[in-house]
Parts: C-alpha cells; sequence; structure tokens
C-alpha cells in the first residue's frame, strides 16, 4: 500500500501473466474473442456454479477456461473464503485448526490459496521456486515494454558500475528496490519528501486553495466549501504526490493529468488481470494519456526539471538511460512508479475520516490528541503526531483503518513443484496469500472483527502478528509505507485543526469495493460517495 512504492512492488498483488493475457487474444484470434466475449456475457448474466477443491482432489469445472472467474470479479475475498470453508467443511475440521491451504481456478489458471500465517512465511522465505520477477515483467509487457527493455532490465549490472553501488551484480529490475528503500526508509532522504509534502499539504489545506482548485465543489462561501469526500480525497492527493515526486513540471505540462489518472486508476484492476482491449477501453484510453504526459517529461531537457523531482525520480531515470532506454519505455516503466505513489493514500484518507466521521467521539480524539503538535493553527513539530507514544488513539485509528480497508495480497508464480503446507503445488501455476483473510481472524484481532474497533490494537504486540500484513512481507514489503502514514496522519490533523468537518446530510456508510482485487486499499462501490462540508474553526 502506499503513498509509494518499488517499481516491482506495484504487481505484489493479485494478478497474473496469462490471465486474459497476450497468449490467449494474439493476431489471428478474432473468432476466438467473439467466442469468449459471448460466453463471458452469457456466464455473467446466468450465473456459473463453482466448485472448489483440496489439492489432493481432482476438480471437475463445468464451463472451460472461466472456471471461477465470475465469482472472482464479483467478490474475490468472499471467494477465496468461501473455497477456503467448503474446503476445511469436507474435512469436518474447523478452520482455525487447520487452515489448509485451498485450490480454486479462473481463466484456467489454478491458484493455490494460503491461508494460514505459518504456510504465508514459507512462501516469503522461498525465492528458488517461487518468483516475483514474472509478474512484474508481465506487467511491463501489459502496459507496452517492448522485449529489449525487459530484457535489458532484468540483466546483472557489473558490480562497479556508475551510479547507484550494486557489489551484488543486480540487475536494475531488482536493484530498483533497494533504491527505493534507500528513498523511502527512515532517514534523511524521507524527512526530504517528508518536507516537501508537509509544504504542500499546508497549502492546499486552506480555504482559500480550496475555493479555487475544488471546481467540483457543491456548495460554497466565504467560510465553508461542501465536496464529495472520495473524489476530494483522490483528486487532493494525487496533486500531493506528483509534487512531491516531480515538482510542478507534470501540472504544467498537463494540468488535468490527476483527472486521467484517477480514471485509469478506478479501472487499473484490469491491467492487473490483462484484460484484452476491446474489454478495456475505459482503462487504457486514461492510461494512454498518463503515459503521453510522462513522455513529454522526459523529452524536457532534466536540467529544466530535475530540481524539482525526488532523488529516486532522477536516479532512476539516470539508471535507465544508461542502459539506452529511450523517453517512452521510460516513461512507461514511471507510469509504474506513478501509480504506486498515488494509487493508496487517496483512498487511506478517505477511510480514515470516513470512520471518524461515522464516530464523533473517535474525530474528537483525534483532534485533541494532536493539539499538542500546533501552535494558532499552524503545524510546529509533525512528528510528534507520529509518535505512538504522544499520540496512541492516531496510531490505533491508522491501524484499524487499514486492517478493515486494505486488499492486501502477495503473489508468486511457481517454476518448480513446490510443497507448502504439507501440499505439493505444481509448476506453472500461482500461490496466492490473501491478507485481507488473515485480517478477519478472531483468534488474532479479537472479538467482532469486521467492526472498527481501534482499541483492539491495545492488545500487546498485536502489530507483529503474522497475520498482520497491510503492507505485503518478504523482499516486496511496501517501501513506502512510512510516507504513507507521514502523509495521511499529518493532513487529517491538520484539517481537523483548521476545519470543523460534518456530513452533509445523512450518507449510508459506503461499502468497499471488494470485488475488485487492487493494489492496497479498496475503492468504493460506484454512487457511494458522500458530500462533506469544511467549515473554518477559530483557534
Amino acid at each position: 500500500m502506499t503513498s509509494t512504492s518499488n517499481v516491482t512492488n506495484t504487481v505484489e498483488h493479485l494478478r497474473s501473466t496469462h490471465l486474459l493475457g497476450s497468449e490467449f487474444f494474439g493476431p489471428g484470434k478474432v473468432f476466438t474473442s467473439l467466442v469468449l466475449a459471448l460466453m463471458l456475457w452469457r456466464t455473467w448474466s446466468r450465473g456459473l456454479e463453482m466448485t472448489f477443491y483440496e489439492l489432493d482432489e481432482v476438480h471437475d469445472v463445468n464451463i472451460p477456461y472461466l472456471g471461477h472467474a465470475r465469482a472472482f470479479f464479483q467478490d474475490s475475498n468472499g471467494l477465496m473464503a468461501k473455497a477456503r470453508n467448503q474446503a476445511h467443511s469436507k474435512t469436518r475440521s474447523h478452520f482455525n485448526d487447520t487452515n489448509e491451504p485451498v485450490a480454486l481456478t479462473a481463466f484456467g489458471i489454478t491458484f493455490y490459496i494460503i491461508t494460514q500465517a505459518k504456510h504465508s512465511a514459507e512462501v516469503y522465505r522461498n525465492t528458488e521456486t517461487l518468483s516475483f520477477e514474472e509478474f512484474v515483467q508481465g506487467l511491463m509487457r501489459t502496459n507496452g515494454s517492448n522485449e529489449k527493455v525487459i530484457q535489458v532490465m532484468y540483466s546483472p549490472l557489473p558490480v562497479d558500475k556508475p551510479g547507484f553501488p550494486n557489489p551484488l551484480g543486480e540487475s536494475l529490475g531488482v536493484l530498483a528496490q533497494k533504491m527505493h528503500i534507500h528513498q523511502l526508509n527512515p532517514g534523511t532522504n524521507l524527512m526530504l519528501l517528508q518536507k516537501q509534502g508537509l509544504m504542500y499539504i499546508d497549502h492546499l489545506l486552506r480555504l482559500g486553495t480550496m475555493q479555487t482548485v475544488c471546481k467540483y465543489a457543491t456548495s460554497r462561501s466565504a467560510t465553508h466549501i461542501e465536496v464529495p469526500l472520495y473524489k476530494w480525497c483522490g483528486d487532493y492527493f494525487v496533486r500531493l504526490g506528483q509534487h512531491v515526486y516531480f515538482g510542478e513540471a507534470l501540472a504544467e505540462i498537463d494540468p488535468l493529468l490527476p483527472n486521467f489518472f484517477l480514471d485509469f486508476d478506478e479501472r487499473s484492476w484490469k491491467m492487473l488481470y490483462q484484460y484484452p482491449d476491446f474489454l478495456s477501453r475505459d482503462m487504457t484510453t486514461p492510461r494512454t494519456r498518463v503515459i503521453s504526459t510522462l513522455t513529454r517529461y522526459f523529452q524536457i531537457p532534466k536540467h529544466l526539471r530535475s530540481d524539482g523531482a525526488a532523488w529516486l525520480i532522477n536516479a532512476m531515470e539516470e539508471e535507465m538511460r544508461a542502459l539506452g532506454v529511450d523517453d517512452e519505455n521510460l516513461a512507461i516503466l514511471m507510469l509504474h512508479l506513478y501509480f504506486a505513489i498515488n494509487t493508496n493514500t487517496r483512498k487511506s484518507a478517505f477511510w480514515v475520516l470516513t470512520y471518524l466521521l461515522h464516530n464523533p467521539t473517535l474525530l474528537k480524539a483525534y483532534r485533541e490528541e494532536t493539539e499538542a503538535a500546533f501552535r494558532d493553527g499552524e503545524l510546529v513539530d509533525p512528528s510528534y503526531i507520529q509518535d505512538p507514544i504522544k499520540c496512541p488513539q492516531v496510531d490505533r485509528i491508522w491501524h484499524e483503518t487499514l486492517r478493515l480497508a486494505s486488499w492486501s495480497a502477495s503473489i508468486r508464480r511457481i517454476t518448480q513443484d513446490t510443497t507448502i503446507g504439507g501440499k505439493v503445488m505444481l509448476t506453472g501455476n500461482s500461490v496466492l496469500v490473501p491478507h485481507r483473510l488473515l485480517h478477519f481472524d478472531a483468534t488474532v484481532f479479537g472479538e467482532d472483527p469486521h467492526s472498527f474497533v481501534p482499541d483492539r490494537w491495545l492488545k500487546e504486540n498485536l502489530g507483529r502478528s503474522t497475520s498482520w500484513r497491510p503492507f505485503g512481507a518478504g523482499k516486496t514489503t511496501c517501501s513506502g509505507r512510512f510516507l504513507a502514514r507521514f502523509e495521511v496522519t499529518t493532513f487529517v490533523a491538520i484539517l481537523l485543526r483548521r476545519f470543523d468537518v460534518e456530513m452533509v446530510g445523512s450518507p449510508r456508510f459506503p461499502v468497499a469495493d471488494v470485488g475488485r482485487p487492487v493494489l492496497g486499499i479498496m475503492s468504493i462501490r460506484k454512487g457511494h460517495d458522500f458530500r462533506v462540508r469544511f467549515s473554518e474553526r477559530k483557534y
């Protein structure tokens, strides 16, 4: 999840390089594509009987190739939970006692579902027969990278190459993760980004600025403004992330870039599942605009834009240009980073505010607990808000929001038959660790795990549980987790300090779009956005 993440980390979550991919929809297969489109319509409209199976059973799917696809895209987590429960009921064992891996099929691909924390640890330790890089390369192909660039990005580099140190002689595709860590782990480099972010948050959270920027406001006056919360958080945080990493150059090139990115991001699951173009125009059109704008950015002489960009952007550009990557392919690779920067913080902020607005006591506690970080309405000690000892309620609210709002999962491609949890998993299929299922384990998180109860985090060492994985785990743990927390919790604190925030009318609690596997934090279902009023406070 994150405000940012490494390039490879963007495909940490559920996807496959062959799900409705280029192999099936290649040239010369138009007839097959039309037949599949008809099958999709008939299957999705009439329903699909599903068969779950344990790994030692022979399975039978009534409609070849599609398998559990319809149910998967309606509610992927629900499907996996049902698969788990049905498999365990066959053994007449309680879920919490067995939790053995189960399997399901979608689009002809078998996914082995890991439902126990100790088995997930086996997955993360195995770097020999479980591959992550294949998924990264598949995403690169989906977005237009040519094979030469992919090969160059994943070829070992000399240990004495110029630029970022490479003592192990790794490829740039692997080395990129270490570059992200260098920028985003606690230290001077992270503090520079936090400083940039804080200045921009301070600028945008002024009523005058909001009156100018928020063209979609539904009501405004000299003392207040009303906006749709989900839309506002999206607009706000994409502008913020873009500014922190690229300076103002992208905004000058294309002022509408945040709008096009948001259109793309809400449909990015089609990219992750490699939907064919004729079913994905609503995703590919805005994606093309984003790539085009990034291409124009890299066509500007570097000395005219590098001062405003983060070290990571400049360093990644230098490394890729040294390998001969051209502007367009550079833009495609940077799309992954732009995506990772902006896809999750906007939704995290929305869910934090939504839970606070529906729990006024917690909203009041958040405001009061962070008050000591301010003087005359200005934030003078941002580190205060990040200290779980000084702001324990903020810490608990953050954790509980991530637990409930994340669609967090890890996936690996099986390159050689592998045994996990006593079950043999076959080459060519995929292993999936759905962290969201683990986040609702009552034996770990206590009673009523589907409710928002920040005080459950009073339990000692709960944040260290192997069932708690909002940022993934292993070598692909999200490197942007520290910046994400800083930006969201600081943003909420400043907002509550400067404004009274209230819902307009009595909107229903928004329903998360659990049927769309995403990279971290879930979106909301269409039509579930709601309006809020910000009124200036006197302090």
